[in-house]
């Protein structure tokens, strides 16, 4: 199970082989040791030495958040793999195997953008044939750009160096990402009606849920990264920068549209969300305190395919009921990915397969 604290004054203290964690005005709740994968700490979360400890030997990795985004990871001893893996993905830069595994998170990354348009051509065909029109046609475009790239690595990048192609590569995905946004943005309401995406800040309800998605997806993308020994600041398709975690980035987009993207669609169509749910300010659009714990929860449940977790947001704690219909579990979807990085890396196998969500 995933533990996420976000309430401040929150303190994590160790009771025998449990962790004993204490939220204001709300009861003590104990976790036992063994049933934690991961710990995801907000501002203000206070962790006993001797409750790290423990968290150490039982190789528990901590993400450590600032309203929302993480900005530091701690990993035990007993997580950082092998040195041999690290200088590979090191020297991985400078020769074939870099632009290749870049490549393929591009091709990840548009493959998944065609096939959700088409997912959602599917469901709109009898209630509206105009729509599905459209969005096949948008998907009829990111096929032409999955050639062009396809094309583009067979003849020119071939046996290049990631920086000798990255520009090439960010020009093809993002060319794929406007296509995708101007059909992606007509699936909703007038009010949440959205034709682009925008980040920092974001400009409209839909991208400020899409940056919230994100922001969590990227603290488990790390925590993959790193139980395979994988070092979170040497990517190969985001470009390399001071406290930018560039391979977590890498990966973040094989996972966007099966986990977040469609998953806001859903909330949004069925009417979870309203645009009175959302504060505006010089920051750009933000989910207002009292629906983010609604959102983080159908989001942990969708991450992790039903599977039971504990999530502690200000007074309330709800539990996960697993579903009936088998669901996806990402999470080990995405440790899956980061070993077959390392594989790829060491020479355990001769090409990298990213994850194409099969719609």
């Amino acid at each position: 199970m995933d533990v996420i604290l976000e309430t401040p004054g929150t303190r994590v203290g160790k009771k025998e082989e449990m962790l004993h964690i204490s939220v204001p005005n709300c009861d003590a709740v104990e976790v036992p040791l063994r049933e934690v994968e991961s710990i995801v700490v907000g501002n203000g979360v206070q962790i006993t030495s001797q409750a790290l400890q423990s968290l150490s030997s039982h190789a528990i990795n901590i993400v450590f958040t600032s309203l929302g985004k993480p900005y530091g990871l701690y990993t035990p001893f007993a997580n950082v793999g092998t040195v041999f893996t690290r200088r590979q993905q090191l020297l991985a830069f400078d020769d074939w195997r870099g632009a290749h595994l870049a490549t393929q998170f591009v091709h990840a990354a548009l493959e998944n953008k065609r096939r959700l348009l088409l997912y959602f051509a599917k469901n709109r065909k009898q209630s509206s044939p105009a729509t599905s029109m459209r969005l096949k046609a948008g998907a009829r475009q990111i096929r032409k750009m999955i050639a062009a790239l396809l094309e583009f690595s067979r003849t020119t990048a071939k046996g290049r160096k990631i920086n000798e192609i990255r520009n090439e590569l960010m020009g093809i995905e993002g060319k794929a990402t406007a296509t995708y946004f101007l059909e992606f943005g007509n699936l909703f309401p007038k009010e949440f009606w959205v034709l682009t995406r925008t980040r920092r800040p974001p400009t409209d309800p839909v991208n400020a849920l899409l940056s919230l998605g994100y922001t969590i997806l990227q603290g488990h993308i790390t925590t993959a990264i790193a139980s395979a020994g994988l070092e979170l600041y040497g990517g190969y398709l985001h470009s390399d920068r001071s406290g930018k975690p560039s391979l977590a980035l890498d990966l973040l987009e094989e996972f966007r549209q099966p986990v977040v993207d469609r998953l806001v669609a859903r909330l949004i169509q069925k009417g979870q969300f309203k645009v009175d749910d959302f504060e505006k300010s010089l920051q750009g659009y933000r989910l207002a305190q009292e629906k983010k714990s609604f959102y983080y929860n159908e989001l942990k449940q969708e991450i992790a395919g039903g599977s039971a977790s504990v999530e502690l947001f200000g007074k309330s704690q709800e539990k996960i009921q697993k579903e009936k219909a088998v669901r996806i579990n990402f999470k080990k979807e995405m440790v899956r990915q980061a070993r077959k990085v390392a594989n790829f890396l060491i020479g355990a196998s001769s090409t990298y397969e990213p994850f194409v969500m099969n719609w």
